[in-house]
Order: structure tokens, then sequence, then C-alpha cells
């Protein structure tokens, strides 16, 4: 059986990878078969105007929990929307909104709705969402929260989790300046220091009490200086999610009341630039206070309280030390988020190589195929997920796949010689990712050449090889390796020279450096795991044109790659990795 792995230098610095942990208010999980109720505490609708209609939002309840693997379970949720009178009016949507097929029966105002879960045949978990609807009722006083509570459990059991939502008609609209992260920003080389403002605006019809500013930095950044009034954390994780390791995030608060129609200017928030750092970001939240939005920020992160000594970050007036948490945010659609893109004058060199093991005289035998990264820069498309690289394995004649492939690999059914492995979104500075190819070869004294030849995610949707977009050093990009009775190590003949620098722009849209190309196979994983490539063992890891691609003459040179010449097509893209 193939199988794909990852491995590591000793020294990893910034790790490669930043997730955002999103966890809303979860009631406790340990009540009827360990049932979870996932909702927001707080919900602000938009208040209902003088005149005209008041505008409905969905309220999103999840309910997930285990169950028998290939089964089918009665779920009851009720709604008791007493505690709602002069706020909103709560009402079920057929269809999505109850869940199809489900029996609503509705009492004054409380509802009880039976939905049939089913499991699939290999799980033992599963996982429902609900979208019953708020309104908010005219006249309804601003900054008074009503109460809808919500319960679960399973038909004929005990009653499982329960939660109670404040919610209000009217609150503040804290949003971001409309521009802000619309552009990559250039960062310079590393060891320079970014810095960002941000322009706030309360586009609410009440004040926000507080103004609570949140920034996750992404791997490759850390926090220049520590504000009084801010909390910082670092993301400790697990063996899981290892290469989250060391990031950081800080939750400040100011106490400041942003009044409705009134845009302040919150003082700039510096971050340093890492050796290994190419395409970082910065994911700011901006709140009242008690909005869900920071529950991910806090997910997942070890924070030390504020100092409350030293300089404090301030929206350009003066605090109030009296002042409290307002409403959360109106939802569902303010602008309170935002990521900026940095680009780092900088590049990875990326270089293929080949291993042959032969079993059977030869006859049989495990093909590694790695693609080491040899800096400086570490690579990750952390936004996107999508695979920062791909590896084209094209086969001789006479040499076969004769076994299970590795996740991120696959063949075409009309191109059974060309194998393309994807790596996962992410490879650090100095580490490897080998993929082991089982082979059949026909006749092993012929000596028959495989060639490895490394090209974008689009590259090999597209069956072709593309310069990687971060990468100035192409000529180790590909290696042949000789299929015989003797075990082979191949690298690339061309020396593997350090980068001399220059700016390495972040691909476009998708984080592959050429558009869109259909997925195909699973999403990396974030484990660094053996099997955290993209794709799935065996499956269809690339679609693309048949053929040899199109010949541009840029100076690379071009790659024979099976009686077909595939040119290395050296173009750059500019923008965002998604």
């Amino acid at each position: 059986m193939g199988n794909s792995r990852i491995t590591r230098p000793a020294a990893i610095g910034a790790p490669l990878a930043a997730a955002a942990i999103l966890a809303l208010t979860s009631a406790p999980a340990h009540a009827a078969d360990d049932l979870r109720l996932d909702v927001p505490s707080a919900f602000t609708l938009p208040a209902a105007p003088a005149t005209g209609d008041a505008t409905p939002v969905e309220l999103t309840v999840g309910s997930s929990g285990p169950i028998a693997a290939n089964a089918s379970r009665e779920l009851v949720v009720t709604y008791d929307a007493t505690g709602l009178a002069g706020i909103a009016s709560f009402a079920l949507n057929p269809g999505w909104g109850t869940g199809w097929g489900t029996k609503c029966n509705t009492t004054g105002q409380v509802s009880t709705c039976t939905f049939t879960v089913h499991s699939w045949p290999n799980s033992t978990t599963f996982g429902s969402q609900f979208n019953p609807t708020l309104t908010a009722v005219k006249g309804a006083p601003q900054g008074q929260a009503g109460h809808l509570k919500i319960s679960q459990g399973w038909a004929g059991g005990p009653t499982g989790p329960a939660a109670d939502i404040a919610v209000y008609a009217g609150g503040p609209k804290l949003e971001l300046d409309q521009n802000l992260g619309n552009q990559p920003v250039d960062a310079g080389k590393p060891g320079a220091v970014v810095k960002q403002s941000l322009r706030v605006t309360n586009n609410g019809t009440l004040e926000s009490g507080q103004l609570v500013v949140a920034a996750q930095l992404s791997p490759g950044l850390t926090f220049k200086q520590h504000y009084a009034n801010c909390s910082y954390g670092t993301y400790a994780g697990g063996e899981k999610n290892e290469v989250f390791k060391d990031t950081q995030a800080a939750i400040c608060t100011v106490n400041t009341s942003v009044k409705p129609g009134q845009t302040v200017t919150v003082d700039p928030i510096e971050a340093v630039v890492g050796a290994d750092a190419l395409y970082p970001d910065i994911d700011f939240v901006v709140s009242s206070g008690v909005n869900d939005d920071l529950k991910y920020v806090r997910g997942g992160y070890t924070f030390t309280p504020a100092s409350d000594t030293g300089p404090r970050l301030t929206a350009g007036l003066p605090e109030n030390p009296a002042a409290k948490p307002g409403p959360p945010n109106i939802g569902p659609q303010a602008r309170n988020s935002a990521i900026v893109q940095y680009n780092v004058t900088s590049n990875a060199d990326f270089s293929a190589r080949g291993a042959w093991t032969p079993a059977d005289g030869g006859r049989k035998g495990t093909l590694a195929v790695t693609v080491h990264n040899g800096g400086p820069a570490s690579v990750a498309y952390l936004r996107s997920g999508n695979s920062i690289a791909s590896a084209l394995v094209t086969l001789p004649s006479g040499v076969t796949v004769s076994g299970k492939l590795p996740d991120g690999c696959g063949t075409r059914e009309e191109r059974p010689n060309v194998v393309a492995c994807s790596l996962p979104m992410w490879l650090l500075n100095g580490a490897d990712r080998t993929f082991d190819l089982p082979l059949a070869v026909s006749d092993p004294a012929a000596g028959p050449k495989a060639v490895i030849a490394l090209t974008t995610e689009q590259g090999a949707y597209e069956s072709k090889v593309e310069a990687l977009p971060y990468d100035t050093e192409n000529a180790n990009n590909s290696v042949s390796v000789t299929l015989g009775s003797t075990a082979v190590t191949a690298t690339p003949s061309a020396p593997a020279t350090q980068p001399a620098g220059g700016q390495s722009t972040a691909p476009t849209g998708n984080g592959s450096g050429a558009g869109t190309a259909p997925s195909t196979g699973a999403t990396p994983t974030a484990t660094g795991s053996s099997t955290a490539g993209a794709g799935s063992g065996g499956g269809l890891a690339f679609t693309g044109s048949e053929g040899t691609g199109t010949m541009v003459g840029l100076g690379v040179g071009a790659i024979v790659l099976g009686g077909g010449v595939i040119a290395v097509v050296a173009r750059r893209r500019r923008g965002t990795h998604g």
C-alpha cells in the first residue's frame, strides 16, 4: 500500500499554517447521549422601521452528537418564544428552516419539532442545522433583551442541552472600512515592521458601549508592542494542530463608546515580519464586547491578562473607565471582520527528488517522490486551503501503477502514465513532502526512466508544468529516476542555488497561482500527518486538458514528459491567495 509522509527540519521556526477556530456558544455536552446544541449567546436584529416591514433574520441552530452507524433516530427540538414578547416575533421556516421531513406543533409561544436524524454507514456522529426566523416588532425598546429558550433531546428520552439566547431589537453595527483587506500590502523584507490602523464606523442605532478589537496573526508575524489594555495569546494547539503552534492573537478592550454614525480610527497595531514569512496576514475583528465573533479568536489560544500598565490602544478619543459592553452587532451582514494580507520580499526554492527501491528483481518497487523546500521562506495558502504545488510523475512505456496510490495522488483514465501528486496547503522552510508510488516494471533491464516535475495546482489541472510563483530557481524542479533492478536516488543535476531574493507575490484567487481549478479530492488536513495531502489515494488528483500543454518561449527551457514536451511556463501572477 502506498503512503505519503512529511518530514520536518530540526528547527522549524514559525509554523506554516494558521486557522481560525470557530466555536459558537454551546450548551453542556454531557446530557442526553452527549448531544450538542450550538447557538449564539446573544443576537441583535435590525430595529423595525417607523414605516414599512422589519427585516427578518435567520437564526442558525446547530445540533450534533453521537449516533450508531447507519442508524436513524428522532431528535426533538423545542423553541420557547415566550420571553420575546414586545421585542421580536418567532417563526419556523418550512424546509431547511426546520429540516426536511420535520413535524412541528405550536402551542401558544412554544414550538416543538421532531426531526429524523440519519447517519452515514461508516459514521457514528451526526450534524444538523435549523434556521428559524426572528423579526423585530415595531416599537421594541432598543437595548432591552428578550429571551428565546431552545432545548433538544432524543424522542422518548430526557431533555438534553438547552440554551437561553438574549435577543435585541436594534443595536450597534460596528463595521470596518470597506477597502480594508481588498489588496495585498507590500511588507518589505523579513525583519520589517508592518503597521495597520483601523477605521471603524457604527452604522447601527445604538452606541457600542465599548470597542473591542481582536487581531490574529498568521505564522510569520509576531506582535512588536504590547498595549496595556490588550490580552495577548499564543496558540497552544496540540499534536493534531502542531503546525499552528506559537501563532499569536490579541484582544483589546477600548473604553470608548462609538455613537451611531460616528467613525473612529484605532491606533496602529504593529507586527514584525519573520525570517520565513512569505504571505502572512492579520485577521481583524471588531465588536461591542459581547459578540460571539470573538469566540473563535479565544479558542485554542492561551491568553495572558492585560497588563494595565504602559501605553493603551485607543480609538483617538478619551476613554471612559466606567464604559460597559453594549448589545452585540446587528446581524447578519455587518462587515466587522477583515483579513489584511502582506507580500514579503522573499521566495522559496522548491526542488524535486526521487528514489527507487526495487523488489522482485526490479519488476516491482516503490518510487519515492519528494518535494523539498530549500527556503528561505515557508509557503502556505492558509486562507484558501489550496495545494501549494503539485508533482507530475510521467511513467515510461512498460511501467504501470501496481497498487493503491497515496493520499494526494491520482491518475486519469485517459492518461494512466501520468501521476499527479498534490501537496497540502503548506510546506515549511527546510521540510520535505514525500509520496510513495507502487510501480510495476515490465523490463527493468532496459533501465526505463520516470520523470518528476514540479508544477502549480493549476498546472496539474491542465496537465502541464508551470513555474511556481514563489520559486525563482526552476532548474532543480525536475529530475529523472531510473527504474531498474538497483536502488537509486536522484537529485536535480542543476545546483540548487539559494534564490537571490525579489518580490514574491501571492497567487491569484485560489492560492494555486493560476485561477480556480475544480476540486476532485479531499481538502488538505492541517495535521501534518502521513495523510495530510489533498485528494484520496487512487482517486482523481486532477482533471485537465489532454496533450502536452502550450509551448511558451520564456528562456526557462522545456521538460520532456513521456514522449511529449511540456513547457515550463514562467509567468508570475499578482493577487491574494484567498
